[in-house]
Formats: structure tokens, sequence, C-alpha cells
């Protein structure tokens, strides 16, 4: 049995029943620490609000984000430390090696991973958007391993009939070799590469924050996003950031859940 927070896009929670006390508890800190967690392809790359001695809530962001995406929220979230993690591909965290497709399989197995690495008896996470699914279904898989899971926009595992999955799944693969074959990575000028991130649903400042992480410069000057281009989305324009856009709003429905549940 785990505990459910749901924070959707009106801001509203709704949670369930009864669970297992918290593990640990810490003040956050407003400034982080760069962690690193070795994986059989590379490192996960993280960044640590709090003490390291005390298991931390697990942060997992969303597709083509970053661990960055909590930097407005993590400092608000009260008596606890928190450990916002780079997605394989995402961030400082390595590339998966060539020839590996990215799904939410791959996410399942590292939050699993990590609780290894760790010795975490328990998992305490907040998951936006795509990590969110993987969550869902890793707490179906193993409801005995989660403490609690706070969702941000997305209330449950989305339902996809086999006549819409199969020829998005056939654009994936096809998008996927092409990716590959064309052993390309996009460049872009400082205002290009900003631009590129202004067209999400996202404000000035949270794009700041994203791309500071989410981008490096090269020697030429030109400028390269730090995830692994074969990581594609189409996106459709909805307040789905509410941890980044309305951290203050959000932490304020968080807090009372994780302070009830720990």
């Amino acid at each position: 049995m785990f505990t459910q927070g749901f924070v959707t896009r009106g801001l509203k929670i709704k949670s369930s029943a009864k669970l297992f006390k918290a593990f640990y508890s810490k003040p956050s800190s407003v400034h982080p620490c760069e962690i690193e967690i070795p994986v059989p392809w590379g490192k996960i790359a993280g960044k640590l609000w709090g003490l390291k001695d005390k298991q931390p809530i697990l942060a997992m962001h969303g597709w083509q984000d970053n661990a960055a995406s909590f930097d407005s929220i993590a400092p608000l979230i009260k008596n606890e430390s928190i450990l916002a993690i780079d997605l394989p591909g995402h961030g400082l965290s390595s590339w998966l090696p060539p020839g590996f497709m990215y799904s939410e399989l791959v996410y399942f197995l590292l939050v699993k991973r990590i609780k290894k690495y760790y010795g975490w008896e328990k998992i305490k996470v907040m998951a936006h958007s795509v990590s969110a699914a993987t969550m869902y279904w890793y707490a179906a898989t193993f409801p005995n391993e989660m403490q609690y899971v706070v969702a941000l926009d997305l209330l449950k595992f989305p339902d996809i009939t086999a006549s819409t999955y199969i020829p998005m799944f056939r654009n994936a693969v096809d998008a996927f070799f092409k990716i590959e074959e064309s052993n390309m990575q996009p460049s872009y000028t400082q205002s290009e590469i900003m631009k590129k991130g202004e067209s999400r649903n996202i404000d000035k400042l949270s794009n700041e924050i994203l791309m500071a992480r989410g981008t490096r410069q090269k020697e030429d000057g030109i400028y390269v996003f730090t995830r692994d281009p074969r990581i594609r989305v189409i996106s459709i324009h909805t307040t789905h950031h509410p941890h980044l856009t309305h951290a203050k709003e959000t932490a304020a429905i968080i807090n009372p859940f994780i302070e009830k549940y720990s």
C-alpha cells in the first residue's frame, strides 16, 4: 500500500488513505550540492537539497526537462531533503549507448537502481509528467517499496488504445532511426537556443532555470542541448509545469501532504 498525491492544472491535490511512516526528514537547503550515481552506461547526475545522511524525496522531472525543474519548489518543501535527478540522456546525466531507445522502462529500472544504490527500504517520490506515469507503474509493480508519490500534472497512467498506440510507436521507431542515422547534434546561437525553450509552456525565468543545466557552449561559441538528441517530444500548449511557474502555490499543497504521511 502506498499513498498518492496529485497536483493538477488547477493546483488541487487528492490523496488516499493510510500510509507508511516517513523514513527520514530534514529541513531543505536553499543551495543544493551536485551528486553523481554510477550506472552501467556512465552516471546519473542530480542535485541534493538537505543533508546527505538523510533519505531524501526522489524528484524526477518530465520529458526533455532536467533536475533544475525543481529549483523553484525544492527549497519550499518543509522538513525534507530533496534529491532531484537528471534522467538518462537529460541534463548532466550520461546518454544511453547508441542503438538504445529512451522509454518509461529505462526510467522504471533506474528507480530500482537508485533504491538499491542507496539501500532505501521504501521510496518517497515527487514526479512530473512522464516520470509520474513511470512511478504509477512502479508502485503497481512494487507497492511494498513505495511510501508515497506526489504526482505533478498527471492524475493517472494515460489510457491509450491499440489503434492509437501502434501508429504512435511506429512513428517513434522511424524517428529513432532517422535521428540515429543523421549522427548530428543540432546547434544554436544563445538567442536561438533560449527561444527554443521559450516555445514551451513556461515563463522566461523558468526557461532560464532549465536552460542553465540543459545547455552547454561549445568552443566555437555555439550552444547545444545537453540532452540526447534522440529524445524528442511534441509540445501541447498547457499549464504543465506548476512546480516551476507556480512553485509557492504548489509547495503549499504538497507540504501538508508530506507532513501528514511522514
